[in-house]
């Protein structure tokens, strides 16, 4: 009975939710926003003193690291992205032979099986 209404409760509060961001769309989409920009702002303090505790840089320079080092982390996940979409014309081609192939030995498979049927057995 319990599990019962847990799970009236998790549904209950999933479906809140779900109307919350439908009817407030801008507002969870602004608040959205903004936890995305403390978040950022977050790493680049936390940044700047672990580069300015290392270094031992003014503040200036610990601008410059701080911001190339960022270009850096963003540059990496841009670059994977770039190439895996260099490569999505030849993995479709890949996938959509493969896909034909395995099809075709499929029908194969089921009309050889269907022809070793005795004939009592193939109206079924």
């Amino acid at each position: 009975m319990t599990l019962s209404i847990n799970r009236k409760v998790v549904f209950g509060l999933i479906l809140t939710v779900i109307v919350i961001i439908i009817l407030m769309f801008d507002t969870v989409f602004g608040l959205f926003l903004e936890l995305i920009h403390v978040s950022f702002e977050f790493v680049e303090e936390m940044l700047d003193i672990l580069i300015e505790h290392i270094f031992h840089t003014d503040l200036h320079d610990t601008q410059v690291i701080v911001f190339y080092l960022m270009w850096a982390i963003a540059g990496y996940p841009l670059y994977r992205l770039y190439k895996l979409l260099r490569t999505m014309p030849r993995r479709y081609r890949e996938f959509k032979e493969n896909f034909v192939s395995a099809w075709l030995q499929l029908k194969k498979g089921i009309s050889a099986y269907w022809q070793y049927l005795p004939l009592v057995g193939r109206s079924r």
